[in-house]
C-alpha cells in the first residue's frame, strides 16, 4: 500500500511505494534529504519516527546507539513505510548544507547524439553516492589532463549516475580526450558539487530557463528536478544554439510536455553575425534569446529567469534583462568557470 510521509520540521510530503525505501522515495520526489552512502553504512540519513509504523528495516552495518534506538531513530535508506508516517529528518536547504565530496567514478555509457556532441554517464560506487543540488557542477580529473569543471546534467534523484555533456572543441586536449580516447569502464575522479545555480523552491512564479549550446546540461538538471517536485507553475525552456548548430536533444525536450502540466519549449537558432569570433556569436545568440523572452513576457516582475551561457557574455544578458524590468533577485545566472 502506498504511504504518505511528512517530514518535520519542513512539512515536505512525498509518497512511498511498497517496493522502495523511504530514502529512495524522498529523492525520487525531489526532496533534498541528508544522506551519503544509501546502503546503511554511514548513518547520514538518520531520522526519528514520530508517528506511523515501518514495514521493514533491512540489515545495515551502521550501529545505532541505545539512546537512538529508544528514540525511534532509523536509517531511511534501509526502512520501508507500513502506513502514513511523520518523521523528524534533516534536509539540505542551501548549497552550504551539501559537503564537497571526492569520488572515483566509472564511465558506464558514452553516447553521441550528434557528431560533435558527446553525452557521458559516470557511475559512483554504491558506498559513495554524490549528493548535489540540481544546477550544480563538479570538477573532473583525468590523468595527464588539466581538471575541468562540468555541469551535472542529470537529476539529484539518483546521485549514482551522473551525466556530463561536452561539445568537441578542436585543439582542446580535454575535449579531444573525451571524443577519441575515453572508453566505458575508464575511471574519472570527481570533486564537488560546486556552484549556486539552483532552483528557488519557495517561488511560485513561472520558471523560465534560457540555455546556450551545451550549457543546456545544467538547465536539464533543473527541469528534471522540477519534474520530481511536480511543481504547479509554468516552466518554459528557451534553448539557443550557435549559428548552424542543431539542438542535440530536441525530442527529449519535447517529451517534457508529458511530464509537466504547463511546459513550453522554444528552440532558437542564432542568426549569423559579421564577426566570426565565438564570443560575438555567443553574444548575438544570447541577446536574440533574451529578446524573445522579453517579447513573450511583458511583465518580467512576474517570472524567475535562469540563464546559462559563456561567462564573457552573461553580463551583457544580465544588463539587458535588468534594464527591461527583471528584478535581480529573480535572475539566476550559472557562474561556472569553463576552462
Amino acid at each position: 500500500m502506498t504511504a504518505t510521509v511528512t517530514l518535520h520540521p519542513s512539512g515536505h510530503q512525498f509518497t512511498v511505494e511498497p517496493d522502495e525505501t523511504i530514502l529512495e522515495a524522498a529523492l525520487r520526489s525531489g526532496i533534498n534529504i541528508n544522506y551519503y552512502c544509501s546502503n546503511g553504512s554511514c548513518g547520514e540519513c538518520k531520522a526519528r519516527v514520530m508517528e506511523g509504523e515501518l514495514a521493514e528495516i533491512q540489515h545495515h552495518d551502521y550501529v545505532l546507539s541505545a539512546a537512538e534506538k529508544r528514540g525511534n531513530t532509523v536509517l531511511l535508506c534501509r526502512a520501508r513505510a507500513q502506513d502514513d508516517m511523520l518523521l523528524e529528518a534533516s534536509e539540505a536547504g542551501t548549497t552550504a548544507d551539501i559537503p564537497v565530496q571526492k569520488i572515483t567514478t566509472q564511465v558506464t555509457l558514452i553516447e553521441n547524439p550528434q557528431q560533435d556532441v558527446t553525452v557521458i554517464t559516470l557511475r559512483t560506487p554504491r558506498s559513495q553516492t554524490l549528493r548535489f543540488l540540481a544546477g550544480q557542477h563538479v570538477c573532473l580529473a583525468i590523468p595527464d589532463l588539466l581538471p575541468r569543471n562540468k555541469s551535472i546534467a542529470s537529476c539529484p534523484c539518483n546521485g549514482r549516475f551522473l551525466q556530463i555533456h561536452q561539445r568537441r572543441v578542436p585543439g582542446d586536449a580535454f575535449s579531444e580526450h573525451l571524443f577519441s580516447q575515453l572508453k566505458t569502464r575508464d575511471r574519472v575522479d570527481i570533486e564537488g558539487p560546486f556552484g549556486g545555480f539552483i532552483m528557488d523552491e519557495s517561488s511560485t512564479r513561472p520558471m523560465i530557463l534560457l540555455a546556450y549550446d551545451t550549457g543546456f546540461s545544467a538547465i536539464k538538471s533543473l527541469i528534471e528536478h522540477a519534474i520530481s517536485l511536480d511543481i504547479p507553475q509554468p516552466v518554459a525552456l528557451y534553448w539557443v544554439m550557435p549559428f548552424k548548430k542543431e539542438h542535440y536533444l530536441e525530442n527529449y525536450c519535447r517529451s517534457w510536455k508529458d511530464a509537466l502540466d504547463d511546459f513550453s519549449y522554444t528552440p532558437i537558432c542564432a542568426l549569423a553575425t559579421d564577426s566570426p569570433s565565438p564570443e560575438a556569436m555567443a553574444e548575438n545568440a544570447l541577446l536574440q534569446a533574451v529578446a524573445q523572452v522579453t517579447a513573450d513576457y511583458s511583465d518580467l516582475h512576474e517570472i524567475d529567469l535562469y540563464v546559462n551561457g559563456p561567462q564573457a557574455v552573461l553580463d551583457v544578458a544580465r544588463n539587458w534583462l535588468v534594464r527591461h524590468g527583471l528584478p535581480e533577485k529573480q535572475l539566476f545566472v550559472d557562474h561556472i568557470r569553463r576552462f
